[in-house]
C-alpha cells in the first residue's frame, strides 16, 4: 500500500512496485475530484500492463477515509505485507507567517497521517509477526541546510516517530525503515504552497540574505526513479536486515549518511550507559564550553 501516489514519487512507486509482480494498492486522495483524472490514468495504465494494481481512495488526514481504504485493501487481498508512506506536501515562508491552522495542517499530513496509517495497518501485522512500514522523510528531516521552516520540521517529527516505531516493533517481527531523499524535482518542491502571512514573508526576506539557487532545477524529472528503486531494494531484502536510515540521491545530501552512522553510534553509547554514572571529570565539557564565555548586557 503506497500513499500519495497522484504524482510525483508515488506514482513512481506504484508502477515500479506493480511491475516487481507486487500486488499493489496506489492511494490518493480525491479520486471523484480533483485527483479523478489521475487516480482513472493509473488504473488503465495498470489494465494496459496486465499489472495487479487497484486504486483506493485515501486521504491519510483524515481517520475514516484511512480506516475504511486499509479494510478495503485487507479484504482484497488478505493482508498486507508493506506500507509505503509517501504523501506529503511543502510549504514555504518563514514560521512566523503560517497560522497555526496551516501549521496543524501540515503536521497533520506529513508527520500524523503515516502515523494515522500505520496505526490502521499494524495490529494485522503484529498478528501475523511481520510487516515493513517505509516512510519517505528528506535530508532536511536530519540536517537544515538553510534557515529550516515549516516542512522540515514536519519531517524531524516523521523521523522521530518512525525511528520510535523501529525500536518498539522489533520484537513484533515488524521493520520500520526511513528513505530519505536529498532535492528532486517533484511537483511539492517545484510548486510549492506560500504561507498566507504575505507582509510577514516580505518582512524576513528584506532581513535576510540572497539564497542560492535551489540544485533541484540540476536534476531531470527522470532521476526521481531513484527514490522508487531504492524503496524496491529495501522491500527486497529480508526482513531484520534493513537498515533504519537510508539517503538517496546527490543534491543536498552531503555528509548524511555519514552524520547517520555517528548517530548510531551515539545513540548505541548512550544506551549503553543508561543507569550508569558518569564522573564529572569524563563528562563532555558543557561547563568547560562556558568557561571564559564574556557575559554582556
Amino acid at each position: 500500500m503506497i500513499t500519495g501516489t497522484s504524482s510525483g514519487f508515488g506514482e513512481l512507486i506504484a508502477k515500479t512496485l506493480a511491475r516487481s509482480g507486487h500486488y499493489t494498492f496506489a492511494t490518493m486522495r480525491n479520486t471523484d475530484g480533483r485527483n479523478k483524472a489521475a487516480a482513472e490514468s493509473l488504473s488503465a495504465w495498470a489494465r494496459d500492463e496486465g499489472l495487479k494494481l487497484d486504486v483506493l481512495d485515501m486521504d491519510v488526514t483524515l481517520d475514516d477515509s484511512v480506516t475504511s481504504a486499509v479494510s478495503q485493501a485487507l479484504a482484497r487481498a488478505g493482508h498486507i505485507d508493506v506500507v509505503v508512506n509517501n504523501a506529503g506536501a511543502t510549504k514555504r515562508g518563514p514560521l512566523e507567517a503560517f497560522s497555526m491552522g496551516e501549521i496543524q495542517d501540515l503536521f497533520n499530513l506529513n508527520a500524523f497521517g503515516p502515523m494515522r496509517v500505520n496505526k490502521a495497518v499494524l495490529p494485522s501485522m503484529r498478528e501475523r509477526g511481520s510487516g515493513l512500514l517505509i516512510h519517505i522523510s528528506s535530508t532536511l528531516g536530519r540536517v537544515l541546510a538553510g534557515l529550516g521552516g515549516l516542512y522540515p520540521s514536519t519531517k524531524w517529527a516523521l523521523e522521530g516517530l518512525a525511528e520510535s516505531l523501529h525500536l518498539q516493533l522489533k520484537p513484533f517481527g515488524v521493520d520500520v525503515v526511513i528513505v530519505e531523499p536529498g532535492s528532486y524535482p517533484t511537483p511539492a518542491i517545484v510548486e510549492p504552497a506560500w504561507a498566507s502571512g504575505v507582509e510577514i514573508t516580505k518582512a524576513y526576506e528584506e532581513r535576510s540574505s540572497p539564497r542560492p539557487r535551489r540544485s533541484a532545477h540540476l536534476l531531470q524529472e527522470s532521476a526521481n526513479q531513484e527514490v522508487a528503486d531504492v524503496v524496491k531494494a529495501l522491500i527486497d531484502l529480508p526482513a531484520g536486515k534493513r537498515p533504519l536510515r537510508t539517503v538517496v540521491g546527490s543534491v543536498t545530501t552531503d555528509g548524511i549518511a555519514e552524520y547517520n552512522q555517528f548517530y548510531e553510534q551515539t545513540r548505541e553509547r548512550v544506551r549503553a550507559s543508561q543507569g550508569k554514572v558518569v564522573p564529572t571529570t569524563d563528562r563532555v565539557p558543557s561547563a568547560r564550553l562556558l568557561e571564559g564565555m564574556v557575559l554582556r548586557d
